[in-house]
Protein backbone atom coordinates (compact mmCIF):
# COMPACT_ATOMS: atom_id res chain seq x y z
CA UNK A 1 0.00 0.00 0.00
CA UNK A 2 2.26 3.00 -1.37
CA UNK A 3 1.78 6.19 0.49
CA UNK A 4 -0.13 8.07 -2.00
CA UNK A 5 -2.81 5.46 -2.83
CA UNK A 6 -6.40 6.69 -1.37
CA UNK A 7 -6.74 3.70 1.18
CA UNK A 8 -3.41 4.38 2.90
CA UNK A 9 -4.46 8.43 3.22
CA UNK A 10 -8.18 7.24 4.12
CA UNK A 11 -6.60 5.08 6.75
CA UNK A 12 -4.19 7.42 8.10
CA UNK A 13 -6.60 9.58 9.67
CA UNK A 14 -8.05 7.29 11.97
CA UNK A 15 -4.68 5.70 12.16
CA UNK A 16 -3.25 8.79 13.76
CA UNK A 17 -6.12 9.41 15.73
CA UNK A 18 -6.33 6.71 17.69
CA UNK A 19 -2.79 6.47 18.21
CA UNK A 20 -3.12 9.96 19.93
CA UNK A 21 -5.76 8.61 22.09
CA UNK A 22 -3.97 6.04 23.59
CA UNK A 23 -1.47 6.40 26.47
CA UNK A 24 2.60 5.59 25.61
CA UNK A 25 2.42 2.37 26.68
CA UNK A 26 0.01 1.56 24.20
CA UNK A 27 1.13 3.30 21.58
CA UNK A 28 4.54 1.23 20.95
CA UNK A 29 2.13 -1.45 20.64
CA UNK A 30 -0.16 -0.08 18.34
CA UNK A 31 2.55 1.35 15.82
CA UNK A 32 4.50 -2.47 15.97
CA UNK A 33 1.05 -3.60 14.89
CA UNK A 34 0.19 -0.99 12.27
CA UNK A 35 3.88 -1.59 11.22
CA UNK A 36 3.07 -5.50 10.32
CA UNK A 37 -0.35 -5.12 9.03
CA UNK A 38 1.37 -2.37 6.77
CA UNK A 39 4.03 -4.71 6.09
CA UNK A 40 1.75 -8.03 5.69
CA UNK A 41 -0.35 -5.67 2.56
CA UNK A 42 2.55 -6.03 0.29
CA UNK A 43 3.02 -9.98 0.37
CA UNK A 44 2.17 -11.42 3.99
CA UNK A 45 4.35 -14.45 3.18
CA UNK A 46 7.25 -11.95 3.59
CA UNK A 47 6.75 -11.22 6.89
CA UNK A 48 9.33 -14.18 8.09
CA UNK A 49 12.36 -12.33 6.74
CA UNK A 50 12.56 -9.25 8.74
CA UNK A 51 11.86 -11.12 11.91
CA UNK A 52 14.05 -13.73 11.36
CA UNK A 53 16.58 -10.52 10.45
CA UNK A 54 16.02 -9.24 13.70
CA UNK A 55 16.81 -12.81 15.28
CA UNK A 56 20.04 -13.31 13.85
CA UNK A 57 20.74 -9.64 14.52
CA UNK A 58 19.81 -9.88 18.10
CA UNK A 59 21.59 -12.72 18.31
CA UNK A 60 25.07 -12.02 17.08
CA UNK A 61 24.66 -8.61 18.78
CA UNK A 62 24.32 -10.57 22.35
CA UNK A 63 27.63 -12.64 21.83
CA UNK A 64 29.58 -9.33 21.51
CA UNK A 65 31.65 -7.61 19.54
CA UNK A 66 33.54 -11.20 18.28
CA UNK A 67 29.88 -12.15 16.71
CA UNK A 68 30.49 -8.97 14.54
CA UNK A 69 31.16 -10.16 11.06
CA UNK A 70 29.22 -13.03 11.57
CA UNK A 71 26.16 -10.62 12.05
CA UNK A 72 27.06 -8.84 8.91
CA UNK A 73 27.24 -12.03 6.76
CA UNK A 74 23.90 -13.32 7.89
CA UNK A 75 22.38 -10.01 6.83
CA UNK A 76 24.41 -10.02 4.04
CA UNK A 77 23.34 -13.53 2.59
CA UNK A 78 19.97 -13.08 3.30
CA UNK A 79 20.31 -9.76 1.43
CA UNK A 80 22.17 -11.66 -1.47
CA UNK A 81 19.47 -14.70 -1.52
CA UNK A 82 16.02 -12.31 -1.58
CA UNK A 83 18.35 -9.73 -4.31
CA UNK A 84 19.74 -12.41 -6.57
CA UNK A 85 18.81 -12.10 -10.47
CA UNK A 86 16.97 -15.56 -10.06
CA UNK A 87 14.36 -14.46 -7.26
CA UNK A 88 11.25 -14.18 -8.75
CA UNK A 89 9.47 -11.55 -5.90
CA UNK A 90 11.85 -9.69 -3.24
CA UNK A 91 10.90 -8.95 0.64
CA UNK A 92 9.84 -5.23 0.33
CA UNK A 93 12.33 -3.01 1.85
CA UNK A 94 15.09 -5.63 2.62
CA UNK A 95 17.73 -3.61 0.50
CA UNK A 96 16.87 -0.55 3.62
CA UNK A 97 16.24 -2.74 6.28
CA UNK A 98 19.28 -5.14 5.85
CA UNK A 99 21.82 -1.68 5.64
CA UNK A 100 19.86 -0.56 9.54
CA UNK A 101 21.05 -3.96 10.69
CA UNK A 102 24.52 -3.83 9.55
CA UNK A 103 24.53 -0.04 10.94
CA UNK A 104 22.61 -1.38 14.36
CA UNK A 105 25.46 -4.68 14.09
CA UNK A 106 28.60 -1.72 13.86
CA UNK A 107 27.31 0.73 16.63
CA UNK A 108 26.69 -1.94 19.36
CA UNK A 109 30.14 -3.43 18.85
CA UNK A 110 31.06 0.17 19.27
CA UNK A 111 29.12 0.77 22.43
CA UNK A 112 26.42 3.04 21.25
CA UNK A 113 23.76 1.23 21.73
CA UNK A 114 22.69 0.98 25.44
CA UNK A 115 19.33 -1.16 25.25
CA UNK A 116 19.39 -3.41 22.76
CA UNK A 117 16.74 -5.72 23.54
CA UNK A 118 14.52 -7.98 20.49
CA UNK A 119 11.42 -5.68 20.73
CA UNK A 120 13.28 -2.36 20.61
CA UNK A 121 15.29 -3.69 18.09
CA UNK A 122 12.40 -5.25 15.95
CA UNK A 123 10.08 -2.27 16.36
CA UNK A 124 12.73 0.17 15.33
CA UNK A 125 13.70 -2.79 11.95
CA UNK A 126 9.71 -2.47 11.12
CA UNK A 127 8.61 1.13 11.27
CA UNK A 128 6.04 1.57 8.84
CA UNK A 129 7.07 4.99 7.43
CA UNK A 130 10.63 3.77 6.79
CA UNK A 131 10.12 0.13 6.34
CA UNK A 132 9.67 -0.24 2.26
CA UNK A 133 12.04 2.59 1.06
CA UNK A 134 14.08 4.63 3.66
CA UNK A 135 14.96 6.84 5.11
CA UNK A 136 17.61 4.55 5.98
CA UNK A 137 17.98 5.27 10.08
CA UNK A 138 20.14 4.43 12.67
CA UNK A 139 19.14 2.59 15.53
CA UNK A 140 20.17 5.40 18.61
CA UNK A 141 18.68 8.14 17.17
CA UNK A 142 15.22 6.32 15.93
CA UNK A 143 14.24 4.10 18.67
CA UNK A 144 14.51 6.99 21.89
CA UNK A 145 11.63 8.59 19.61
CA UNK A 146 9.84 5.00 19.60
CA UNK A 147 8.70 5.45 23.23
CA UNK A 148 6.14 7.51 22.03
CA UNK A 149 6.05 10.19 25.32
CA UNK A 150 5.83 13.33 23.56
CA UNK A 151 2.83 15.43 23.95
CA UNK A 152 0.66 16.07 21.49
CA UNK A 153 1.49 19.50 19.72
CA UNK A 154 -0.86 21.21 16.87
CA UNK A 155 2.03 22.38 15.20
CA UNK A 156 3.97 19.12 15.11
CA UNK A 157 0.33 17.48 13.12
CA UNK A 158 0.55 20.43 10.63
CA UNK A 159 4.30 19.93 10.06
CA UNK A 160 3.93 16.31 9.16
CA UNK A 161 1.02 17.56 6.36
CA UNK A 162 2.95 20.18 5.06
CA UNK A 163 5.45 17.45 3.89
CA UNK A 164 2.85 14.55 2.81
CA UNK A 165 1.00 17.15 1.02
CA UNK A 166 4.29 18.49 -0.66
CA UNK A 167 5.14 14.69 -1.19
CA UNK A 168 1.64 14.01 -2.89
CA UNK A 169 2.64 17.02 -5.24
CA UNK A 170 5.93 15.82 -6.36
CA UNK A 171 4.86 12.50 -6.84
CA UNK A 172 1.89 12.86 -9.08
CA UNK A 173 2.34 16.18 -10.67
CA UNK A 174 5.86 16.01 -10.96
CA UNK A 175 7.54 12.57 -10.98
CA UNK A 176 4.69 10.89 -12.78
CA UNK A 177 4.34 13.79 -15.38
CA UNK A 178 7.57 13.14 -16.66
CA UNK A 179 7.78 9.04 -16.56
CA UNK A 180 5.26 8.32 -19.52
CA UNK A 181 7.83 10.14 -21.55
CA UNK A 182 10.70 8.85 -19.94
CA UNK A 183 9.27 5.03 -19.90
CA UNK A 184 8.51 5.41 -24.29
CA UNK A 185 12.08 7.08 -25.04
CA UNK A 186 13.89 4.43 -23.00
CA UNK A 187 12.23 1.50 -24.56
CA UNK A 188 14.81 -1.21 -25.76
CA UNK A 189 16.12 -0.04 -28.66
CA UNK A 190 14.24 3.23 -29.04
CA UNK A 191 17.29 5.61 -27.76
CA UNK A 192 19.14 4.58 -31.23
CA UNK A 193 17.37 6.52 -33.40
CA UNK A 194 17.35 9.90 -31.44
CA UNK A 195 19.15 12.68 -31.69
CA UNK A 196 21.45 14.32 -29.67
CA UNK A 197 18.98 16.53 -28.27
CA UNK A 198 15.96 13.93 -27.71
CA UNK A 199 18.89 12.14 -25.71
CA UNK A 200 20.05 14.91 -23.55
CA UNK A 201 16.59 15.78 -22.89
CA UNK A 202 15.92 12.36 -21.83
CA UNK A 203 18.45 12.00 -19.49
CA UNK A 204 17.51 15.19 -18.17
CA UNK A 205 13.78 14.17 -17.26
CA UNK A 206 14.71 11.12 -16.02
CA UNK A 207 17.13 12.78 -13.75
CA UNK A 208 14.05 15.09 -12.63
CA UNK A 209 11.61 12.13 -12.61
CA UNK A 210 13.63 9.98 -10.16
CA UNK A 211 14.81 12.71 -7.35
CA UNK A 212 11.41 14.29 -7.25
CA UNK A 213 10.28 10.71 -7.24
CA UNK A 214 12.38 9.05 -4.52
CA UNK A 215 12.50 13.31 -3.12
CA UNK A 216 7.91 12.74 -2.76
CA UNK A 217 8.73 8.94 -0.91
CA UNK A 218 11.15 10.73 1.69
CA UNK A 219 9.07 13.64 2.05
CA UNK A 220 5.75 11.21 2.70
CA UNK A 221 7.85 9.12 5.10
CA UNK A 222 8.43 12.28 6.77
CA UNK A 223 5.30 13.47 6.96
CA UNK A 224 3.65 10.29 8.19
CA UNK A 225 6.51 9.77 11.22
CA UNK A 226 5.90 13.50 12.43
CA UNK A 227 2.47 12.94 12.14
CA UNK A 228 2.90 10.56 15.46
CA UNK A 229 5.67 13.10 16.87
CA UNK A 230 8.97 11.17 15.06
CA UNK A 231 11.40 13.40 13.37
CA UNK A 232 13.10 11.25 10.45
CA UNK A 233 16.62 12.43 9.03
CA UNK A 234 16.30 14.68 5.72
CA UNK A 235 17.21 12.52 2.65
CA UNK A 236 17.21 15.09 -0.18
CA UNK A 237 18.70 19.13 -0.36
CA UNK A 238 18.38 20.26 -3.32
CA UNK A 239 20.69 17.86 -4.83
CA UNK A 240 21.30 19.57 -8.30
CA UNK A 241 22.27 22.55 -6.84
CA UNK A 242 25.50 20.46 -6.19
CA UNK A 243 29.21 22.38 -6.49
CA UNK A 244 30.85 19.32 -6.50
CA UNK A 245 30.62 15.53 -6.65
CA UNK A 246 30.80 14.67 -3.39
CA UNK A 247 28.56 17.90 -2.60
CA UNK A 248 26.44 15.95 -4.87
CA UNK A 249 26.20 13.19 -2.52
CA UNK A 250 25.62 15.26 0.61
CA UNK A 251 22.39 16.17 -0.98
CA UNK A 252 21.62 12.92 -2.82
CA UNK A 253 19.45 10.33 -0.93
CA UNK A 254 21.05 11.70 2.05
CA UNK A 255 20.62 8.68 4.52
CA UNK A 256 22.34 6.71 2.27
CA UNK A 257 25.38 8.69 1.88
CA UNK A 258 26.04 8.90 5.40
CA UNK A 259 25.93 5.14 5.57
CA UNK A 260 28.36 5.00 3.46
CA UNK A 261 30.47 7.77 4.46
CA UNK A 262 30.36 5.89 8.20
CA UNK A 263 30.71 2.58 7.44
CA UNK A 264 32.69 2.37 4.35
CA UNK A 265 34.68 5.94 3.53
CA UNK A 266 35.82 6.38 7.02
CA UNK A 267 37.54 3.39 7.57
CA UNK A 268 38.57 3.07 4.35
CA UNK A 269 40.45 6.31 4.17
CA UNK A 270 41.67 5.57 7.61
CA UNK A 271 43.42 2.52 6.55
CA UNK A 272 45.18 4.44 3.37
CA UNK A 273 45.37 7.83 4.33
CA UNK A 274 49.20 8.10 3.26
CA UNK A 275 47.91 5.79 0.69
CA UNK A 276 46.48 7.77 -2.25
CA UNK A 277 46.24 4.91 -5.10
CA UNK A 278 44.77 2.65 -2.66
CA UNK A 279 42.25 4.73 -1.39
CA UNK A 280 41.02 5.68 -4.96
CA UNK A 281 40.88 2.27 -6.40
CA UNK A 282 38.61 1.80 -2.92
CA UNK A 283 36.43 4.91 -3.93
CA UNK A 284 35.73 2.98 -7.36
CA UNK A 285 35.08 0.13 -5.42
CA UNK A 286 32.79 0.94 -2.61
CA UNK A 287 30.86 3.02 -5.30
CA UNK A 288 30.47 0.33 -7.60
CA UNK A 289 29.22 -1.54 -4.20
CA UNK A 290 26.60 1.26 -4.19
CA UNK A 291 25.08 0.71 -7.38
CA UNK A 292 25.11 -3.39 -7.28
CA UNK A 293 22.63 -2.26 -3.65
CA UNK A 294 20.49 -1.06 -6.04
CA UNK A 295 20.59 -4.26 -8.29
CA UNK A 296 21.87 -7.23 -9.92
CA UNK A 297 22.67 -4.91 -13.17
CA UNK A 298 25.86 -4.13 -14.75
CA UNK A 299 24.36 -0.71 -15.31
CA UNK A 300 23.82 0.20 -12.25
CA UNK A 301 27.48 -0.94 -11.52
CA UNK A 302 28.65 1.27 -13.85
CA UNK A 303 26.48 4.42 -12.74
CA UNK A 304 27.96 3.74 -9.21
CA UNK A 305 31.43 3.16 -10.81
CA UNK A 306 31.21 6.09 -12.47
CA UNK A 307 29.98 8.72 -9.57
CA UNK A 308 33.41 6.58 -7.83
CA UNK A 309 35.42 7.84 -10.79
CA UNK A 310 34.07 11.48 -10.40
CA UNK A 311 34.68 11.35 -6.65
CA UNK A 312 38.12 10.26 -7.66
CA UNK A 313 39.02 13.17 -10.18
CA UNK A 314 37.88 15.37 -7.19
CA UNK A 315 39.58 14.50 -4.46
CA UNK A 316 42.94 14.27 -7.00
CA UNK A 317 41.98 18.25 -8.25
CA UNK A 318 41.74 18.95 -4.87
CA UNK A 319 45.34 17.37 -4.17
CA UNK A 320 47.33 18.94 -6.75
CA UNK A 321 45.50 22.33 -7.02
CA UNK A 322 46.05 22.86 -3.13
CA UNK A 323 49.38 22.11 -3.21
CA UNK A 324 50.09 23.86 -6.51
CA UNK A 325 47.38 26.23 -7.49
CA UNK A 326 46.03 27.51 -4.54
CA UNK A 327 44.51 30.96 -6.27
CA UNK A 328 43.15 28.46 -9.21
CA UNK A 329 41.42 26.12 -6.62
CA UNK A 330 39.29 28.86 -4.72
CA UNK A 331 38.73 30.86 -7.84
CA UNK A 332 35.17 31.89 -8.87
CA UNK A 333 35.88 30.26 -12.41
CA UNK A 334 36.93 26.71 -10.71
CA UNK A 335 33.83 26.74 -8.43
CA UNK A 336 31.51 27.56 -11.67
CA UNK A 337 33.44 24.80 -13.60
CA UNK A 338 33.08 21.72 -11.04
CA UNK A 339 29.34 23.14 -10.43
CA UNK A 340 28.89 22.41 -14.35
CA UNK A 341 30.85 19.88 -14.43
CA UNK A 342 28.81 17.68 -11.77
CA UNK A 343 25.65 18.82 -13.07
CA UNK A 344 26.07 17.06 -16.31
CA UNK A 345 28.59 14.54 -14.88
CA UNK A 346 25.56 13.06 -12.99
CA UNK A 347 23.06 13.30 -15.38
CA UNK A 348 25.36 11.57 -17.58
CA UNK A 349 25.10 8.71 -15.11
CA UNK A 350 21.67 8.40 -15.19
CA UNK A 351 21.83 6.93 -18.88
CA UNK A 352 23.18 3.59 -17.63
CA UNK A 353 21.25 3.60 -14.72
CA UNK A 354 17.86 3.67 -16.68
CA UNK A 355 18.55 2.07 -20.28
CA UNK A 356 17.68 -1.23 -20.81
CA UNK A 357 20.27 -2.49 -22.69
CA UNK A 358 24.69 -2.26 -22.96
CA UNK A 359 23.70 -1.24 -26.57
CA UNK A 360 21.52 1.12 -25.93
CA UNK A 361 23.59 2.95 -23.04
CA UNK A 362 26.76 2.92 -25.41
CA UNK A 363 24.36 3.95 -28.26
CA UNK A 364 22.90 6.67 -26.28
CA UNK A 365 26.02 8.42 -24.94
CA UNK A 366 28.07 7.88 -28.24
CA UNK A 367 24.59 10.57 -29.33
CA UNK A 368 25.35 12.50 -26.45
CA UNK A 369 29.11 13.14 -26.68
CA UNK A 370 30.00 12.57 -30.32
CA UNK A 371 27.74 11.55 -32.83
CA UNK A 372 25.66 14.52 -33.13
CA UNK A 373 22.43 14.75 -34.84
CA UNK A 374 20.36 17.68 -33.82
CA UNK A 375 16.48 18.15 -34.56
CA UNK A 376 13.97 16.78 -32.21
CA UNK A 377 12.15 13.38 -32.78
CA UNK A 378 9.34 13.58 -29.47
CA UNK A 379 5.90 16.12 -29.07
CA UNK A 380 7.25 19.43 -27.91
CA UNK A 381 5.50 19.30 -24.86
CA UNK A 382 8.27 17.07 -23.85
CA UNK A 383 10.62 19.37 -23.70
CA UNK A 384 8.51 22.34 -22.33
CA UNK A 385 7.71 20.04 -19.38
CA UNK A 386 11.47 19.30 -18.81
CA UNK A 387 12.41 22.46 -19.32
CA UNK A 388 9.62 23.57 -16.91
CA UNK A 389 10.46 21.01 -14.06
CA UNK A 390 14.44 22.14 -14.47
CA UNK A 391 13.47 25.71 -14.23
CA UNK A 392 11.77 24.51 -11.00
CA UNK A 393 14.57 22.90 -9.93
CA UNK A 394 16.61 26.52 -10.29
CA UNK A 395 14.40 28.00 -7.92
CA UNK A 396 13.05 25.32 -5.69
CA UNK A 397 15.70 26.17 -2.70
CA UNK A 398 13.85 29.72 -2.70
CA UNK A 399 10.05 28.31 -2.95
CA UNK A 400 11.34 25.96 -0.15
CA UNK A 401 12.49 29.01 2.05
CA UNK A 402 9.28 30.81 0.88
CA UNK A 403 6.95 28.58 2.37
CA UNK A 404 9.40 28.07 5.88
CA UNK A 405 9.10 31.80 6.15
CA UNK A 406 5.62 31.62 5.56
CA UNK A 407 4.93 28.78 8.03
CA UNK A 408 6.32 30.49 10.74
CA UNK A 409 4.10 33.67 10.04
CA UNK A 410 1.40 31.59 10.00
CA UNK A 411 1.77 30.21 13.31
CA UNK A 412 2.02 33.47 14.86
CA UNK A 413 -1.09 34.16 13.10
CA UNK A 414 -3.94 31.68 13.87
CA UNK A 415 -6.47 32.86 11.15
CA UNK A 416 -4.10 32.92 9.00
CA UNK A 417 -3.28 29.24 10.04
CA UNK A 418 -6.63 28.05 9.73
CA UNK A 419 -7.45 29.94 6.12
CA UNK A 420 -4.18 29.78 4.27
CA UNK A 421 -2.68 26.61 5.44
CA UNK A 422 -6.20 24.58 4.54
CA UNK A 423 -6.20 26.72 0.83
CA UNK A 424 -2.67 25.24 0.22
CA UNK A 425 -3.17 21.63 0.85
CA UNK A 426 -6.36 22.20 -1.05
CA UNK A 427 -4.61 22.69 -3.97
CA UNK A 428 -2.21 20.40 -3.64
CA UNK A 429 -4.82 17.19 -3.28
CA UNK A 430 -6.08 18.49 -6.24
CA UNK A 431 -3.00 17.94 -8.49
CA UNK A 432 -2.60 15.22 -6.72
CA UNK A 433 -6.40 13.94 -7.19
CA UNK A 434 -5.49 15.37 -10.85
CA UNK A 435 -2.81 13.30 -12.13
CA UNK A 436 -3.05 10.54 -10.41
CA UNK A 437 -1.97 7.57 -12.08
CA UNK A 438 -2.13 4.70 -10.16
CA UNK A 439 0.00 2.39 -12.40
CA UNK A 440 3.48 4.34 -11.40
CA UNK A 441 5.04 3.11 -8.50
CA UNK A 442 7.34 4.76 -6.45
CA UNK A 443 10.97 3.91 -8.60
CA UNK A 444 12.76 3.35 -5.40
CA UNK A 445 9.88 0.27 -5.01
CA UNK A 446 12.37 -2.23 -6.66
CA UNK A 447 15.64 -1.29 -5.16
Amino acid sequence: MPFNTYSFLLLLIPGVSLFWALPPAARRWYVLALSLAYYAMWNAAFLAVPLLLCAGVHLAARQGPRCLWGGIAFVLAMFIVFRAPLTATVPAGISFYAFAAIAYLIDNKQGRIQDGSFTKLFRFVMFWPTLIAGPILRFRELSPQLGFTKPFELSMLLRGMDRLVLGLVQKNFIANTLSGWVDQGFLPNAVRANTTLDNWALAIAFGLEIYFDFAAYSNMAIGTAQLIGVALPENFRFPYHAASPPDFWSRWHMTLSRWVRDYLFFPVNARFKAAPVPLYASLLGIMALVGLWHGAGWGFVLWGAMHGAYLTFYRIWENLSDARMPGLANSRLAAWWWRIFTLMAVTTAWVPFRAATGADTFAMLASMFGRWRFGISYGVNFYLVTLMVAAFCVVEPYVGSAWSHAASWMEDHPAARYLLRPLAYAAGLMLFLIFDDRSKQFIYFQF
